[in-house]
């Protein structure tokens, strides 16, 4: 079993080398407990490592928590996209979530943060960065 300093380190170090060279540029915030952010350079689109302990499961996604507007706006496009998004990622779920937030997302089983859930956040992360950033660019771009 690995503390969760040491599981969301090793993710973030994972997700980096796992990456391709041009997506290795995020900026990562640990939050509290057992959640990890990473973002580029909109922190309030991000995406998400978080240790839901009660449930046994480790959300992967990315999270839409800017303005309500902008969260639509963010919810819409990626609702288009969805089709082409779950060849790439065919347990993917879209949903508004809390707040006027809303996310782009799926669980793991992990019961605990070991070796096993750390080498599986590592795969998952990386492919929802390789397949969303650059959806999310195309949109930030608009």
């Amino acid at each position: 079993m690995l503390a969760p300093a040491d599981f969301f380190s090793g993710l973030r170090k994972g997700v980096k080398a796992r990456l391709p060279a041009p997506l290795r540029g995020f900026n990562s915030a640990r939050g509290r407990g057992r959640l990890m952010k990473l973002h580029y350079g909109r922190p309030d689109f991000h995406y998400e490592a978080w240790h839901h302990t009660g449930d046994g499961r480790l959300e992967i996604g990315l999270h839409f928590e800017g303005s309500t507007a902008e969260n639509l706006e963010a919810f819409d496009f990626f609702r288009a996209h969805v089709i082409e998004i779950k060849a790439q990622l065919p347990r993917a779920e879209l949903e508004p979530w809390d707040r006027g937030w809303s996310r782009l997302y799926e669980t793991l089983p992990a019961a605990q943060l070991d070796e096993g859930a750390l080498d599986a956040a590592v795969e998952r992360m990386s492919d929802y960065i390789v397949t969303l950033q650059p959806l999310l660019d195309s949109w930030l771009k608009d």
